[in-house]
């Protein structure tokens, strides 16, 4: 047999398999259907899978946050607290933002929270992001989207 052949048959293989296994699970469900459990089941897998995506999406933004404070380099505590606030509580405004940083540092001004944010956006760590009025977020990836929780 030729490579190309073979590879067919492996494909081949795998298709038989995925069939297998979705008249498998066509039939489960059937028969899940027939005993009245498919609406609950259904509603505790969507409550388990919002549960896992909003873990995730948690979780990105701790990855991306660790990633900008990595970028920013030691000696900017308060551009780390903006870093920070924004990975913990999402999007926001420069009064949110000198509330919050104020909460992690016992003092902040709101010309210097604003000064430091202008910086971060210069430098591409932080975005602006659409809402009401002028909001700010993190950068998540190299495309210029910030992630609203």
């Amino acid at each position: 047999m030729s490579n190309d052949e073979d590879r067919i048959e492996e494909l081949s293989k795998k298709l038989d398999e995925i069939l297998r296994r979705l008249e498998a699970l066509e039939n489960s469900l059937s028969f899940l259907e027939e005993l009245g459990f498919l609406p609950e089941l259904m509603r505790l897998l969507f409550g388990g899978a919002r549960l896992y995506s909003s873990q995730l999406r948690t979780l990105r933004r701790v990855l991306a946050a660790e990633k900008l404070l990595r970028q920013l380099g030691p000696g900017d505590e308060i551009s780390r607290c903006i870093i920070e606030a924004l990975a913990e509580e999402g999007p926001m405004n420069i009064s949110e933002l000198t509330r919050a940083v104020r909460a992690r540092r016992g003092k902040a001004s709101r010309r210097i929270v604003r000064e430091r944010l202008e910086a971060l956006l210069e430098k591409g760590l932080v975005i602006e992001v659409e809402g009401f009025g002028r909001r700010f977020d993190i950068r998540v990836d190299g495309g210029g989207q910030g992630l609203a929780t």
